[in-house]
C-alpha cells in the first residue's frame, strides 16, 4: 500500500496544471473585454493654391518612389529645376508623348495640414508643340 501512494500519478499533475492556469487566467484581462474603438479617419479638406505656369517635359520618366510609376518632367520658369509630378498628377490633364506643354495649374492644398498634397489642378493648357525625339 505504502508504494501504491509513491506511485505517480498524472490524473494529480494535469489537475495542478489545469488549477494553476486558471488562477493565472483569472488575473488577466481578456483583449475583448471592451468594444474596440476605431480611430478617426482623417478626410482632408482641399484647397487650391495661387494660380502657378508650369512647363511640362515632352518625355516621361520612372519617378524615384517607392511605387512603380511614370512622371512628368516640370519646371516652372525657363531656368527653373526641372521636378518631377505623377502622370496623373495634374486633374483633367492628359498629356501626350513628345508634346512639350505650358500649363496653367493651382496647387491643391491640405487645409488643416497647411502642406501641399502633390496633386494640381489644371486651369489652361497656355500652349503645346510637337518636339521631335532624336
Amino acid at each position: 500500500m505504502n508504494l501504491r501512494h509513491k506511485a505517480f500519478q498524472p490524473h494529480l499533475l494535469l489537475t495542478g496544471l489545469l488549477c494553476s492556469a486558471a488562477l493565472l487566467s483569472a488575473c488577466q484581462t481578456s483583449p475583448f473585454s471592451r468594444q474596440p474603438v476605431p480611430e478617426p479617419r482623417y478626410v482632408p479638406t482641399i484647397v487650391l493654391g495661387d494660380v502657378q505656369t508650369l512647363t511640362i517635359m515632352p518625355d516621361r520618366v520612372a519617378c524615384a518612389s517607392a511605387l512603380p510609376m511614370q512622371c512628368l518632367l516640370a519646371k516652372s520658369s525657363s531656368d527653373g529645376p526641372v521636378f518631377q509630378i505623377p502622370y496623373d498628377g495634374v486633374d483633367n490633364f492628359t498629356p501626350a508623348i513628345g508634346t512639350e506643354y505650358v500649363i496653367s495649374v493651382r496647387p491643391q492644398i491640405d487645409e488643416a495640414k497647411k502642406s501641399l498634397t502633390g496633386q494640381w489642378t489644371l486651369q489652361n493648357i497656355l500652349s503645346q508643340r510637337m518636339v521631335g525625339t532624336p
